[in-house]
């Protein structure tokens, strides 16, 4: 038997079903008698909706309905729901709040405000019936001028007549009055521009919804990290209580944060199915999910850092201009603002102080991806450091370790409301230049070595629940709230269980994704799941092994006090009386089940140093990754394979934001032209090199199990120690900056651009 399996490397349980075609995909479970949605949208990323003439498509074979945004507004039905209030950080005034917080419709009614946007739903007794008269749709436009560039939102074209100067919110955080007066006594202060590039997730799964609406009560079959969630949002729209909406969730073939956030077209197939009292499936294909998926970054920040006489860093002052997309997506508003505090990153700041201008802009909202932010804010602080170093003809480490927050600091206030409560930032980076050996470089190519060090808050999203079922013939059952998206939550909730119940792991069944099933959850998001959700599982075991001792005692005669649990035997002291794990559930008269809560008294602090090496061939601008190595501190590892499979991923993101990925827009038209794979280039494992990934753990104090979270790290990490790498590769050459990505192309202009 499988026992105290955690930090074993266990191979994942679900991966023998999903690789041999025993997955079920939103699209394998699409039941029999479903009608067909498809969506018409936009082809104007900003234009007025004159009329909309739907007669031909209803005419034709197959055609079960059309639907506009009248029809959803005669019938009372909300648009998609946004965070009503902007997080407050310590430092942040009182009355910071959006400027204008528009509503977002299901479907665009009197203006389409982005390419893609959707202006119609076809139902139809197939695909292609619903397909074939959605190009019967014909709706009448009035273009606008539009504005997609981030760093021209204000002033441009204006998105919302009501938003003057585009403008979102305002927000800020920190001390602006020390963080100037640092600034102005400075012996050093250099400044950067640094633009963080719009990028498509491209989940594997492309999204979907399946409506049903039976018995007075609205069911969505869809892909989430958040079904408890999901549901409530949706109770809001329709207008209805949250016990009349019923969301489950099967496989998720990846959603980084993009699917956390309610969606159009998930309101639509259920106000479908209640109007046709059928149920209609939608599923979105790669064209679709080009135009109308959330996307994500997209800022354009400035960035002051001050250093007195020994090159210590005295301030950090930072304004970020924040895309927000045409409408306010559910989260739009968190990356840029709630996870800010990352710009504190490993480094004593004695003063910071960031604001935050959030615009609308004619193209696709933005939400939260993998990191929220946290990516965004390391990059941004790292570049800096970096240049800082070339600026002012320093070494770059040595500026590091001048500034590095000490163990004997901790815990350590942050000028941003954070307490580091446990690491070693200094022995994490000397452990990262250690271990990294890249390859010797290529000749006549140029060799350049890029360092991020990060600090990231994650496992704030509240409080979690967890249930257990003993069922009679000794399997258990966990019921969580949280959602897995491919991270592997069914062997890692299993290891833990197993070590703490003394089973074997294949005894325990994991269930989530099924809000009838599953009173609440916070779901899966900032690296919480095991860190929240998997101390309220050790406790709900805590209680489960408890109850069992007493039935233990019953059952051997004995006091309760005297009976010790190990290895799946009950034993009372001193004797040879016992029973078994499997023997005692026999007794059962019905399943027992306990339940554990657990809400963190505050976030945890994953930490970690990436270095990257790179070669680049100075006449062509080609460019290799050659080495990469991640030390990296998470707490307790519960599995390292599944660990590294994390890492792995994030980092392969992380690159592939750097070299290659971005959406582009025509700047006059506003049109995507990123519209394929043929457009928008995603990294392959031909583009990675080996990675070390290196574990240095320090137990988080936070929560018993001292777990961190590690889901964000490889995302955070790489953008800026690949950037970093190339400009140091280029440094010789008189290249001074360099936006991602960083394509080949990007890469020889600058070299041209620089003279060399």
């Amino acid at each position: 038997m499988q026992r105290n399996a955690i930090g074993q490397g266990l191979r994942r349980r679900e991966d023998g079903r999903l690789l041999t075609g025993g997955g079920h995909f939103l699209a394998d479970v699409v039941p029999a008698g479903a009608a067909w949605a498809e969506i018409v949208r936009s082809p104007h990323a900003h234009a007025d909706i004159l009329g909309i003439d739907a007669e031909g498509a209803r005419r034709l074979p197959g055609v079960l309905a059309v639907l506009t945004g009248a029809d959803l507004a005669a019938a009372g039905i909300g648009g998609v729901p946004a965070d009503d209030k902007l997080i407050h950080l310590p430092g942040t005034p009182d009355d910071v709040a959006f400027a204008f917080r528009p509503s977002f419709p299901a479907l665009a009614a009197g203006r389409a405000r982005y390419a893609g946007e959707a202006v119609a739903m076809i139902v139809a007794e197939t695909p292609a019936a619903a397909a074939a008269a959605a190009e019967r749709v014909e709706v009448a436009y009035r273009e606008r001028g539009a504005v997609v560039a981030t760093a021209k939102a204000i002033g441009g074209p204006t998105v919302w007549d009501e938003a003057a100067d585009n403008v979102c919110f305002r927000w800020q955080a920190g001390d602006a009055a020390a963080a100037s007066a640092a600034i102005g006594a400075a012996r050093h202060v250099v400044r950067l521009r640094v633009r963080n590039n719009r990028v498509h997730v491209g989940a594997l799964e492309t999204r979907g919804a399946i409506g049903r609406f039976a018995d007075g009560r609205y069911h969505l079959a869809t892909g989430s990290q958040m079904p408890h969630g999901l549901r409530d949002a949706l109770a809001r729209v329709l207008g209805v209580e949250r016990a009349a909406v019923h969301v489950s969730i099967a496989d998720v073939g990846g959603s980084f944060g993009i699917r956390n956030a309610l969606c159009p077209e998930q309101i639509l197939v259920l106000f479908a199915a209640r109007l046709l009292g059928r149920p209609v499936a939608w599923i979105g294909s790669r064209a679709d999910g080009f135009l109308s998926d959330y996307q994500a970054r997209d800022n354009v920040a400035d960035v002051e850092l001050a250093l007195d006489e020994a090159l210590r860093f005295t301030a950090l002052r930072v304004r970020t201009l924040a895309a927000i997309g045409a409408h306010l997506a559910p989260k739009g508003a968190l990356s840029p603002t709630a996870n800010t505090p990352a710009l504190a990153g490993v480094y004593a700041l004695p003063a910071i102080h960031v604001e935050v201008t959030g615009v609308f802009t004619n193209t696709a909202p933005t939400e939260v991806y993998r990191g929220a932010g946290r990516p965004e804010a390391v990059h941004l602080l790292e570049r800096v450091v970096d240049h800082a170093a070339r600026e002012l003809g320093v070494d770059r480490l040595d500026l590091r370790r001048r500034n590095l927050i000490t163990p004997a600091a901790l815990p350590y206030s942050t000028r941003l409301g954070l307490l580091y409560d446990s690491g070693d930032f200094p022995a994490t980076l000397a452990d990262a230049l250690a271990a990294h050996r890249p390859p010797p470089p290529r000749p006549g190519w140029l060799r350049g070595l890029g360092i991020a060090h990060y600090c990231e808050r994650v496992a704030v999203l509240g409080e979690e629940n967890a249930w257990l079922e003993l069922q009679p013939d000794g399997r258990v059952t966990l019921l969580i709230g949280t959602m897995s998206n491919g991270q592997g939550h069914v062997t890692a909730y299993a290891q833990l269980l197993a070590d703490r119940l003394g089973i074997d792991a294949g005894m325990i069944e994991v269930v989530q994704g099924d809000t009838d099933r599953i009173p609440s959850g916070g779901g899966t998001g900032g690296s919480s799941s095991l860190a929240i959700g998997g101390q309220a599982a050790a406790l709900s075991a805590a209680e489960l092994i408890g109850r069992l001792t007493e039935r233990a005692g019953e059952a051997l005669e004995a006091a309760a006090a005297d009976i010790a649990y190990a290895d799946g035997v009950f034993r009372v002291a001193g004797t040879d009386l016992a029973i078994s794990w499997e023997a005692l559930a026999r007794r059962l008269p019905a399943p027992l089940v306990t339940r554990g809560s657990w809400k963190p008294s505050g976030p945890s602090f994953p930490n970690g140093c990436h270095l990257a090496s790179v070669d680049v061939d100075p006449q062509t601008g080609a460019w290799r990754l050659v080495g990469y190595t991640m030390v990296h501190d998470f707490g307790t590892v519960i599995n390292p394979l599944l660990l590294e499979g994390q890492l792995q991923g994030g980092v392969a993101q992380g690159f592939g934001q750097a070299a290659m990925e971005q959406v582009v827009h025509d700047e006059e038209s506003g049109q995507p032209l990123t519209g394929s794979w043929m457009d928008y280039a995603m990294p392959r494992a031909d583009d990675l090199p080996a990675l070390a990934l290196i574990s240095r753990p320090t137990p988080s104090p936070l929560n018993p199990l001292g777990i961190k979270g590690a889901g964000e790290a490889g995302a955070a990490g790489a953008p800026p120690a690949v950037m970093n790498a190339l400009l140091d590769a280029l440094a010789p050459l008189g290249v001074r900056d360099l936006d991602m990505p960083a394509t080949p192309f990007a890469v020889w202009r600058a070299i041209g651009a620089a003279g060399g």
